[in-house]
């Protein structure tokens, strides 16, 4: 007996204490080397997202920027964790309890030399009869629920590649936005002087200073504010791919031109019921709680329990025999379980339908967005393009002296800003068809 039971402690898993601050921590605080990104990016496996191939001697593309957040971002990277955990769940659904060995042993204290002996009972239960009978249902319970683990995960990683590409896309917007911006900035600077300088020699109005030094604040504090709005969407993007907050992305600046076609509302919804990954997490839930109920009523019926045992008692009478335990339902029943289990499923039935009606809205709303931000967006560009010529215009007549140089800069100020509004409008309708993506499930456009 002292054998077995040393191969068995043998056979035991140890301990051993692992600290917090770990070379773990300090690697994701790190920037991950690019050949690490390259070798990650290039063995994805993903159903919405295909692998790309990373050259980082060039400026990376929006694609090379959805991959390298799905492989390095660090809230990513702590979700996958909780894969570990679910395959052990399902793991642990597998076993059956260990036996129960007990042994009492009975010394005689008096009468001595009676002829009476030492007695001992031993006894060896099973309790696994019952857990044998929902066992199925149990494993299945453990694998839907990592499958719908797997699933909410994947559609995180979703989200982040999407969320990366727009971060992305907005940078690019915000620094070809700010060059437009700063050179609006410093011809209304210009301008400014050349105003007070005239106003000085009483060749233009108090009047006319006043409204030229509005219109370089303006100017001045539009790309102030497009310079904090480009370093904070940086920010972002650094933090979402792992990376420090002093590292500098090279982004490739060319940008694909928005598609013309748009689907409709059912359309787009089949797609989205089609595709969606967190659908179809909630689906295996739904799974999960089915089996839940399945076991709930399973349970309701006497649980067994085996019994053997061999004694013998102080007279030197040797015994053997099994015995056999189970639950009487009388009152019990576990109705309780059986109506939390039907409860459950209600639940989970409404949340995918409170799902489906929420991605139907949303969808609708970004398509409406869209089709409104292209309609403003061609009247911004017909008045750009009309702008753009009238500056040009009296460019021509101030080198022919028949404008003055503050009408000849106003003109083109008043170009650079419709120019902006475009710019601002065209990016706003990318980022509405990255989240129409996004909503749907397909692959960004």
């Amino acid at each position: 007996m002292a054998g077995a039971l040393l191969a068995l402690l043998s056979a035991c898993s140890g301990y051993r204490p692992q600290p917090l601050q770990s070379a773990q921590v300090e690697a994701v605080l790190a920037d991950p080397s690019n050949e690490q990104l390259t070798t990650q990016a290039a063995a994805i496996r993903h159903p919405l997202i295909a692998a790309v191939p990373l050259d980082f001697s060039k400026p990376l593309t929006l694609d090379a920027v959805s991959v390298i957040a799905v492989v390095a971002s660090p809230d990513l990277l702590a979700l996958r964790a909780q894969q570990q955990v679910a395959d052990a769940q399902v793991f642990a659904s597998g076993l059956f309890p260990d036996p129960q060995f007990s042994l009492s042993v009975d010394r005689v204290l008096s009468p001595a030399g009676e002829g009476l002996v030492t007695g001992y009972m031993g006894g060896l239960s099973l309790e696994a009869l019952g857990d044998l009978f929902v066992h199925r249902q149990q494993v299945s319970i453990a694998r839907s629920l990592r499958e719908q683990l797997h699933l909410d995960i994947a559609w995180a990683e979703w989200n982040t590649a999407g969320n990366a590409r727009l971060l992305a896309s907005r940078l690019v917007y915000q620094q070809r936005a700010l060059q437009v911006a700063a050179a609006a900035d410093e011809l209304a600077a210009q301008t400014l002087v050349q105003v007070q300088a005239a106003v000085h020699q009483a060749a233009l109005k108090g009047d006319d200073l006043q409204t030229q030094t509005q219109l370089a604040a303006d100017a001045a504090v539009r790309a102030a504010m497009l310079r904090r709005e480009q370093e904070d969407t940086r920010q972002q993007l650094n933090s979402l791919l792992g990376l420090s907050p002093a590292t500098l992305l090279q982004l490739d600046l060319t940008l694909a031109a928005d598609s013309a076609l748009l689907p409709d509302v059912q359309t787009a919804f089949a797609v989205a019921r089609r595709q969606r990954l967190d659908l179809q997490a909630l689906a295996q839930g739904y799974e999960a709680q089915q089996q839940g109920l399945k076991r709930a009523v399973l349970g309701q019926y006497p649980r067994v329990g085996l019994t053997l045992n061999r004694g013998r008692d102080t007279g030197a009478v040797h015994s053997w025999g099994p015995a056999v335990s189970f639950d009487l339902p009388l009152w019990n029943r576990n109705r309780g379980e059986i109506a939390v289990g039907r409860a459950g499923l209600a639940q989970s039935q409404a949340e995918y339908a409170a799902r489906l009606h929420q991605t139907r809205a949303d969808i609708a709303a970004l398509l409406a967005a869209l089709h409104s931000d292209r309609q403003l967006l061609q009247t911004w560009q017909q008045q750009a393009a009309t702008l753009n010529g009238l500056a040009a215009d009296y460019r021509l007549a101030l080198a022919r002296g028949a404008v003055t140089r503050l009408v000849a800069d106003n003109a083109q100020l008043a170009a650079l800003d419709s120019q902006l509004k475009a710019m601002e409008l065209q990016q706003a309708g990318r980022e509405e068809r990255i989240g129409l993506s996004l909503l749907i499930g397909e692959p960004f456009p």
